[in-house]
């Protein structure tokens, strides 16, 4: 094999490289170290793990089978069609995992090995193996007990353990282990081991390799239909995920959860949030994808929308929606509620790659085709073999599950949205919104971001997706108040933006806040409270916690509080006052601009390794010709030295000035400075560089 791979042409070492990376990482230094590489274990088993289903079967076929087996043979083992297994052996002969030809194929030492000591639960060929008939015979002569001891031992594992396992059978015992000892069915490893021969198992196999067989292609999708209408269902899943992304994130940053010491959200909190986002697994997956794409990060005392979340409003709904595909599809966790919520370490390494494998397969498959979990986790499996300890059928669903979320499959179809490259007819963000009389605001688009920040402030959100709901509340209206707007610019932002005209209940809902607005005011003295009432500071002292924030009188309508002004601000709201809080000047302090964490977000991950195979067999192909061109060029210093003023002709290989390859009759005069003087054949004395000699031999 080593001297296959020395052998391989350029563009041969470029695919082998290509198809693995790893023989590249970090870079050999030269070719001899590449061939090693690709011909021990830990290279070997990655580029075994890289093969599908059908490719594994043929490499195990060959491990089980004696060394320089003909392809005609192992079809004929394998009970599979010659021409897809001779496809399968030039798809491993690629990878440098056999060498050979149809006549006879031999598999590396590490593929062997890769395999274990009994490669499809077969023995090793025997020393003195037993012909067919006598197999048959001492079969016969052993009867179903013996049977039923060699069947345990006939498709995994051929070896098992028996009590002074190397005595002498007997033919008249009535123990069917002492009766296979005496007819060799089995055969003794060591004292408390049998084994049972190759050739017996083959017999009993009816000549077959294995008891089941393998697809030489991927399980099919089902037909495709019309997709029209599921075209039109994804699209609106998808922008129902796009808003509760931005609901939940907004609820975040009002909520301000604090972490645990872990790091995770908090259960209630998960449960608080999942009123938002649809569900718990739905809300923990938007939580999880919006966390990957760099919109939610924790600090050491809250959970906060990142920086990055503003920017990601500022993109219309098709950049939003692809940032958080492009998240989910690099998120190594799965939405599971039962464990901590967004906790650092709850991560799932292939969580990602399945994802990304199950997209490329529902990408294989026509617009419209019914999308099942078995078939994909049948599809996966057969791609992925190392999957098949996983339970891929919950794992399939799962991925399905949250696939239709994201509109990728809609009415249990496949949408246009897999491939798609361009916005399909996502909702365009307007700035306008009808409100109505029971103090609401339908959005019957996503709002534009500058718009959406200030509608945060004047109202609450209702409900999320197509249509937006928002109320108009006290609350709502003194949150915007708080902020710094006064009460005209509240109607006149409303009035601004909304497509009807506002009901006047919501001009006396404005009014009535702004006018309870700021009668209590609190200043940063440490703090000083002001009333424009007395019984109103009698009813404040008298509540409990007024001592706790060191409230006392000052004067009729004067309290003086020990806690900050944001503290006394929070009780003398929970007594339903309406406080503005104020500088030392008397300035009032409006709400601080929104918090905002920073955000780590990975590298986008790559599936295998990716390396440049061409730059690499270039350098490699290059060093080597360096190597042997340096130690020809040793060759040829010694033969000008021995040939100067020798009788007779010498053969020059060189380069000509053209550049092409030249032979010539000389004699060598002289070498001095990397310069030889030559006397050419018939036509005389002559200068060349050494630099542009190639070999010199005796005439």
């Amino acid at each position: 094999m080593a001297d296959v791979v020395r052998g391989m042409s350029p563009d041969e070492l470029t695919r082998l490289v290509d198809l693995r990376p790893d023989l590249a990482l970090p870079r050999p230094q030269d070719l001899a170290e590449l061939v090693e590489r690709a011909l021990g274990a830990t290279s070997t088993q990655l580029a075994l793990e890289g093969l599908d289903a059908w490719q594994r079967r043929v490499a195990l076929a060959l491990a089980a089978s004696p060394d320089a087996i003909s392809t005609r043979h192992l079809a004929a083992l394998m009970g599979a069609e010659r021409s897809a297994v001779a496809q399968t052996i030039h798809a491993l002969q690629r990878r440098a995992l056999l060498w050979g030809n149809e006549r006879g194929w031999h598999i590396t030492h590490a593929v062997r090995a890769a395999f274990g000591s009994y490669p499809a639960g077969l023995a090793g060929e025997s020393v003195m193996p037993l012909p067919d008939h006598q197999i048959d015979e001492a079969l016969a002569a052993v009867g179903e007990p013996g049977r039923a001891v060699l069947e345990r031992l006939l498709w995994e594992n051929p070896t098992g353990r028996v009590t002074q396992a190397d005595r002498r059978g007997s033919a008249t015992s009535t123990r069917p282990v002492d009766q296979l000892l005496h007819h060799r069915l089995v055969r003794p490893l060591d004292s408390e081991t049998v084994i049972l021969p190759r050739e017996v198992a083959l017999r009993l196999r009816g000549g077959r390799l294995f008891p089941d067989e393998v697809s030489p292609v991927v399980p099919p999708w089902p037909a495709g239909s019309d997709s029209r209408v599921a075209d039109r269902a994804g699209l609106g899943s998808a922008f129902e995920l796009v808003s509760t992304v931005e609901v939940l994130i907004e609820e975040v940053g009002r909520r301000q959860p604090r972490p645990l010491a872990t790091g995770a959200l908090p259960k209630k909190e998960l449960t608080a949030l999942a009123r938002e986002g649809g569900g718990p697994q739905r809300t923990l997956l938007a939580l999880l994808v919006a966390e990957r794409a760099g919109l939610v990060a924790s600090t050491a005392s809250a959970w906060l929308p990142s920086e990055g979340y503003d920017e990601w409003l500022a993109l219309d709904g098709w950049g939003r929606w692809i940032v958080l595909r492009d998240a989910w599809l690099a998120l190594d966790a799965f939405a599971d509620v039962q464990a901590p919520a967004l906790a650092p370490g709850n991560t799932v390494a292939w969580a990602g790659a399945m994802r990304r494998l199950a997209i490329e397969q529902l990408r294989a498959a026509l617009e419209g085709a019914p999308v099942e979990a078995p078939v994909l986790a049948s599809r996966l499996a057969w791609l992925k073999p190392a999957w098949a300890r996983l339970d891929l059928e919950l794992l399939a669903g799962q991925v399905v599950t949250e696939a239709s979320w994201f509109g990728l499959v809609a009415l249990g179809r496949r949408t246009g949205l897999v491939d798609a490259v361009e916005d399909p007819g996502f909702p365009q963000p307007a700035d306008e919104f009808m409100v109505q009389s029971d103090l609401t605001a339908v959005t019957p688009a996503p709002l534009r971001a500058e718009v959406m920040r200030t509608m945060a402030l004047v109202a609450d959100r209702e409900s999320s997706g197509g249509a937006g709901v928002y109320r108009f509340t006290a609350d709502s209206i003194r949150r915007a108040l708080d902020a710094g707007l006064g009460a005209d610019e509240v109607r006149g932002w409303i009035r601004e933006h909304s497509l009807t005209p506002v009901p006047q209940a919501l001009d006396y809902l404005v009014d009535d806040v702004a006018r309870r607005h700021g009668l209590v005011q609190v200043a940063a003295v440490a703090s000083v409270v002001t009333v424009d009432d007395p019984v109103t500071v009698d009813a404040i002292l008298g509540r409990p916690g007024a001592t706790e924030l060191g409230l006392r009188r000052l004067a009729p309508t004067v309290l003086a509080a020990a806690a900050e002004p944001a503290d006394v601000v929070i009780f003398l709201r929970e007594l339903g006052l309406a406080p503005v809080a104020q500088d030392a000047s008397g300035a009032r302090f409006t709400t601080p601009a929104s918090r905002r964490a920073k955000a780590h977000v990975p590298p986008a991950p790559i599936d295998g390794q990716r390396v440049d195979a061409h730059a690499v067999v270039s350098e490699l192909l290059a060093r080597d010709e360096g190597r042997r061109h340096a130690a020809e060029s040793g060759n040829l210093l010694k033969a000008l030295e021995d040939s100067i003023g020798k009788p007779g002709w010498w053969h020059l290989d060189h380069v000509a000035d053209d550049g092409t390859r030249r032979t010539a009759e000389v004699r060598v005069l002289a070498l001095t400075a990397g310069q030889a003087r030559l006397m050419k054949k018939a036509e005389g004395p002559f200068t060349l560089p050494v630099s542009r000699m190639i070999a010199l031999r005796k005439g």
